[in-house]
């Protein structure tokens, strides 16, 4: 693996664009530690070669080089502009980032305060946890955002507290189309023992003109159970990265969605350890590309302790250049018995000029596992339109027929009936346009 970094010109805008932050936001003493220990591991990282493992798929070039401004984390957005972006029952569970930081005038809170408690990042013993992972930090653009934030939000989620309502994030940009803008988001979900809560997530933008660099993470405790969905609705003309980060104790649940419209560049990071006997993950991904829109997902899962499942299963559909990729690797470790993992990756191609890499892995150092993967690239099945197309129905309605029908097997997966709608009529009436 190449470890050659790009040009020392490119790291130093992003140094020098720091200063300004600093300047600007005028952090704590407790965010300057953070940053610090962020700025340092991201000049170790450097930006990545092209063959770097990490992005073997992912072209950041144009992303390194656009010359960033400073968010304008004080900039009004209008309340039906938010409201408008809340689903159906969460009008009063809702927490709201706008440019990156979590603004509690926007953020709606009655109908979970009296389980749910949301605060800033000041004990000592967090913010020494959250520094010591910086240490093993992988990804270059999550230092980034963690050299970036403006704060770091915690969610505490009590023991045996079961949400009644599901929680949404909202995170809204406001943009810029005459200077691109960088704001990064910082949140941490601790979720108490035999809990049970559902979120959902959404990122929108006012305009283009922005970069969403967020990272996440979530400890998830014994016998608690977590429900995510992510749905990323951007304007074309942003970038949005997102690292998302878990750990599992016994017996817990983490049962996660991600629907993606795509942008000029998209890419979610994904690292999930099971780090206790029985812990049971799901992971789906659903992606519609049109255009020269992107969508990247790169996965790694631990399986550190007996008897865990993992689930994954992930679909793209992809036409004009649009542009996919599924990096993923589950990682068996040596004490990890009876694993039960699988991992599928499907791709429906709907022109000549769309691309779609696939790079499913196993690491296994355990005998006793049952452990499948598996990647499929084609196009709509000429037996299916022909016997649709017997049945009367015309060569574009069968074509959207089928295409709707691929994308829809991960949608219908999501357990929350407003989200499938939106998505049925926003990612799914991409595929009408497809069909013309």
């Amino acid at each position: 693996m190449s470890d050659t970094l790009a040009e020392p010109t490119e790291e130093m805008a992003f140094l020098d664009l720091h200063k300004k932050f600093i300047e600007a936001n005028k952090p704590n003493s407790a965010l300057l530690r953070l940053h610090e220990a962020a700025l340092g591991r991201f000049e170790t990282l450097g930006f990545p070669h092209s063959k770097h493992e990490m992005y073997t798929f992912v072209n950041t070039k144009k992303l390194v080089a656009a010359p960033f401004a400073i968010s304008n984390t004080s900039t009004s957005i209008p309340e039906d502009v938010i409201e408008s972006h809340i689903f159906s029952g969460c009008e009063n569970s809702c927490l709201v980032f706008a440019n990156g930081v979590y603004n509690p005038s926007l953020s709606k809170l009655q109908a979970i305060e009296s389980s749910v408690k949301i605060s800033s990042m000041s004990e000592k013993d967090d913010l020494d946890q959250v520094i010591a992972s910086l240490e093993d930090e992988n990804d270059v653009f999550a230092c980034l955002a963690n050299a970036f934030c403006t704060d770091t939000m915690v969610v505490e989620i009590s023991d045996k507290a079961k949400v009644s309502v599901p929680i949404q994030v909202l995170f809204i940009s406001t943009g810029d189309v005459s200077a691109p803008v960088m704001h990064s988001s910082r949140l941490i979900w601790k979720v108490g023992k035999l809990a049970e809560l559902k979120v959902i997530e959404k990122y929108v933008g006012v305009q283009a003109g922005y970069f969403n660099n967020a990272v996440q993470d979530w400890m998830i405790s014994e016998g608690a159970g977590v429900v995510l969905t992510q749905v990323q609705s951007d304007p074309f003309d942003a970038w949005n990265f997102s690292k998302t980060r878990v750990y599992q104790k016994r017996n817990s649940r983490f049962h996660s969605t991600n629907s993606s419209a795509g942008s000029a560049l998209v890419r979610h990071h994904f690292e999930v350890r099971l780090e206790e006997e029985g812990a049971e993950l799901i992971l789906n991904g659903v992606s519609v590309l049109g255009g020269k829109e992107q969508v990247h997902n790169f996965v790694r899962i631990h399986h550190e302790a007996p008897q865990c499942v993992s689930h994954q299963h992930f679909k793209n559909v992809i036409n004009d250049e649009g542009r996919s990729s599924f990096d993923g690797t589950v990682i068996v470790n040596q004490g990890a018995q009876l694993t039960n993992s699988n991992q599928l990756i499907n791709n429906l191609m709907l022109s000549n000029n769309c691309h779609a890499d696939n790079k499913p892995n196993l690491m296994i150092f355990a005998d006793d596992v049952k452990c499948t993967h598996g990647a499929t690239i084609g196009q709509i099945d000429d037996e299916q339109m022909f016997y649709l197309q017997t049945r009367g129905l015309s060569e574009k309605f069968a074509k959207e027929l089928l295409t709707r029908g691929f994308a829809e097997s991960i949608i219908q997966t999501i357990e929350f009936p407003e989200v499938v709608n939106e998505l049925s009529n926003t990612l799914l009436k991409k595929l009408e346009a497809s069909n013309v």
